[in-house]
């Protein structure tokens, strides 16, 4: 939604990649990148201490915790190429910023990612199956 109303306030609107005098034609990829890698690795290590909790309760609000950290920082570079964009008016950063939330759209958290991601017992299955909640 921040995407959109700096389209719509920005002034000047195009897709400029000739101009190398704009330091952000280089950072916000580069960022981007960054964050798509650090996001993933991140992850993983925080999944990895997740698996080894002993209660399904613990693991998922391990889980939760390491999706908050994967979103926070490709939201963070979303943000940032939005706010380069909103400087700049090149699209090219808006676009950058589109890539970035149609990734965090693909990493979403869905019951079978985290029985997945988790190693889930067939107790665990049950129980994150069941309505009753977790002790």
């Amino acid at each position: 939604m921040f995407g959109m109303a700096v389209l719509s306030i920005t002034w000047e609107k195009g897709i400029d990649l000739h101009n190398t005098n704009d330091p952000f034609l280089f950072v916000v990829p580069v960022f981007a990148i960054l964050a798509l890698a650090g996001s993933a690795l991140v992850f993983k290590k925080l999944v990895a201490t997740a698996v080894s909790k002993y209660t399904l309760k613990e693991k998922l609000m391990a889980y939760q915790g390491a999706l908050i950290a994967r979103f926070a920082l490709l939201q963070g570079a979303s943000m940032f190429a939005i706010v380069v964009n909103m400087l700049t008016g090149n699209l090219l950063y808006l676009l950058t910023a589109g890539i970035l939330t149609l990734c965090l759209l693909l990493v979403r958290p869905t019951k079978d990612k985290i029985e997945n991601d988790l190693n889930l017992s067939y107790e665990d299955k049950m129980q994150f199956d069941s309505s009753e909640p977790l002790k």
